[in-house]
């Protein structure tokens, strides 16, 4: 199999996509007919185009609505398809993509339908062309790809071959088993397209939801195991509609969808990519902070119990930390700007640790993302680090790196590591523009395994905020230990939003510490001074209905400011840090057995940041 991409998937001029896709360094491209209607040159001039960049044109498409029609229409179908194959010749590619037909004039049978294209095929091989057969999943009678194949199958043309489309093949939610009994000689084409799980028409879902394999909720991999079986060799292409996709940086689309293709090949069975392992947990977060205001951050560290137990031999940070927590806080005026668009206060970086980095940063270098070696960094600490769709850096860590690294590097005026209620990071939440948020579900997912929750709305007082958690496989040893969530939103003053401007693009906007005692870490704080986010009473009246919980717990909840959730698996208590004039802040949670990341406090949460921002009353 080899590489390629539909230039429906990319936004710009099919210049410039064929650019894109070619610097990417796809092998294949399609051409879809309303690029070239609009391309200010000839079909040979576009041609000549894509072979000058090395690309080979796999096919021309869509033609539509071609089969079942009698009469002068089906005559007018094969006057089309004629004209489609001159076309063909001056770009020069030989096969022509055909959609099962929403005419309104088509009429059913399967029969009928292999008697066109058996037609259709002899006069294309007159013309050493091809068709290739697509079931759309809102095609008027051929809707599921057992009945395309069998009309590939009766038509018994060796010019007549099928395609398989992963989207309209899941939409309908078909069986997929029958694939592997097809021949692989017979397939001509597979187009590849992951989706979010939504309720929707057919076709709407298709043209605007449509993402690259990795990015969505689909089982693409077991798709991928049975096309293996049928042996199949031919071109493995994205067909993407997606109006993010539509907006976006052509080369970061394209980027992602060369990355997603090598995805879908270590699904298959015998493919030599080491096998993606679980994050075990956050190993460390990075603060980049101006020294003035370092204090702060400082003074809300040792409130919640972490002390600071080293300090770094040559640079201005310092490692603070309790049980497994680890908070790197570096001062030094120049690491900033290491971070693209980053003001000076942001977390710059954070660590993930595996079982073997080595086999981790192999992968990440076979999937095509770019691994910084600590020689690129120009840095002492041995730890290669993946840069981020944000700009900031993910260092790939395992345990005995990461304890190299505590003992070399942070060496001046070492503490002992302090124990109490606070445990470790439970998770990150990371605000995102919609295309890098699909960029970084990729390549965490491709990376490391990790699996995508349902996407839910947030309501934020200015608008909705999509949101969605990748996290460990639940059969994983480290589920549970690792949580990426991942915030976008269309609305331009949501609170994700306010802060993409605020700190120049995406990053992590909330870092969620796990405590074993919120009761414990909430005195600290209180005798500290440092103030939590301010929660509305009526909260604590609508908690109080929705939950049979003991009138001191109620109160106490109100007095802290703290929000409660229950689910199947148990309880979740959060409380939230007010924020200084920094790009994030601080949540502290309580698990007990609970799995999700309190989705039904968010919009409450949402609106008491929206009111301290307004009111000022985050300033301190």
């Amino acid at each position: 199999m080899y590489s390629s991409i539909a230039t429906v998937c990319l936004s710009g001029s099919l210049e410039e996509k064929i650019d894109a896709i070619a610097r990417a360094g796809f092998e294949g491209v399609e051409v879809f007919e309303n690029d070239l209607t609009v391309f200010h040159g000839s079909a040979s001039e576009a041609g000549q185009l894509i072979r000058d960049r090395g690309l080979t044109l796999v096919t021309l498409q869509p033609f539509r609505d071609f089969e079942g029609l009698e009469g002068r229409a089906r005559q007018l179908a094969f006057d089309r398809a004629e004209r489609k194959f001159d076309l063909m010749a001056e770009l020069g590619t030989d096969l022509l993509m055909c959609c099962s037909s929403v005419h309104p004039d088509a009429l059913p049978g399967l029969n009928r339908a292999a008697e066109d294209f058996a037609e259709l095929g002899d006069r294309a091989a007159k013309r050493g062309m091809r068709i290739a057969f697509e079931a759309l999943a809102w095609g008027k009678f051929v809707h599921d790809y057992r009945d395309s194949w069998e009309v590939v199958r009766r038509a018994n043309h060796e010019s007549v071959g099928l395609v398989l489309d992963t989207f309209h093949i899941f939409s309908r939610q078909t069986e997929l088993n029958s694939i592997a009994n097809i021949p692989g000689e017979r397939i001509f084409l597979v187009q590849t397209a992951d989706a979010p799980k939504l309720s929707m028409d057919h076709l709407s879902w298709s043209r605007h939801f449509r993402c690259f394999p990795g990015q969505g909720e689909l089982q693409i991999a077991e798709f991928m195991a049975l096309l293996s079986a049928t042996g199949y060799d031919g071109p493995l292409s994205h067909e993407i509609f997606n109006d993010v996709f539509r907006m976006g940086h052509s080369e970061q689309t394209a980027r992602d969808g060369l990355r997603s293709y090598h995805f879908l090949r270590s699904m298959m069975p015998g493919n030599p990519m080491p096998n993606a392992q679980p994050i075990d947990r956050l190993a460390f977060v990075e603060i980049s902070i101006d020294v003035e205001r370092a204090d702060l951050l400082r003074s809300d560290l040792k409130a919640m119990g972490l002390n600071c137990v080293g300090r770094h031999a040559s640079l201005a940070a310092e490692r603070w930390a309790i049980n497994d927590l680890n908070i790197v806080i570096n001062t030094e005026p120049e690491f900033a700007g290491k971070v693209p668009g980053r003001r000076a206060t942001s977390v710059s970086a954070f660590a993930v640790q595996v079982d073997n980095a080595y086999q981790s940063i192999k992968r990440a270098k076979a999937l095509g993302y770019e691994v910084l070696s600590p020689e690129q960094a120009s840095a002492s600490h041995g730890m290669s680090a993946l840069r981020n769709v944000d700009g900031s850096l993910g260092y790939i860590v395992d345990a005995p790196l990461m304890s190299r690294v505590w003992d070399t590097e942070f060496t001046e005026d070492v503490q002992p590591v302090p124990t109490g209620s606070l445990i470790e990071v439970d998770h990150l939440s990371l605000s995102l523009n919609y295309h890098d948020y699909l960029s970084l579900m990729l390549q965490y997912r491709a990376i490391f395994a990790l699996e995508p929750t349902a996407s839910f709305d947030v309501t934020d007082p200015r608008g909705l905020i999509q949101s969605q958690v990748l996290q460990n496989r639940a059969d994983s040893d480290s589920a549970g230990r690792f949580r990426l969530a991942l915030n976008a939103s269309t609305s331009p003053d949501t609170s994700s939003n306010r802060f993409l401007k605020t700190v120049g693009g995406s990053g992590v906007q909330h870092i969620a510490l796990r405590t074993n005692n919120l009761k414990q870490t909430a005195i600290g704080l209180d005798q500290a001074g440092t103030p939590s986010l301010t929660i509305p009473d009526n909260y604590y009246r609508d908690l109080s209905a929705r939950f049979d919980l003991p009138a001191d717990s109620l109160e106490w909840f109100q007095r802290h400011d703290v929000l409660y959730d229950e689910d199947a698996s148990g309880a979740f208590q959060q409380l939230y840090i007010r924020p200084d004039q920094q790009s994030f802040f601080f949540e502290l949670v309580q698990r007990d057995g609970y799995q999700g990341l309190g989705a039904a406090n968010a919009f409450v949460r949402a609106a008491a940041q929206q009111r301290a921002a307004e009111t000022g009353e985050q300033t301190r």
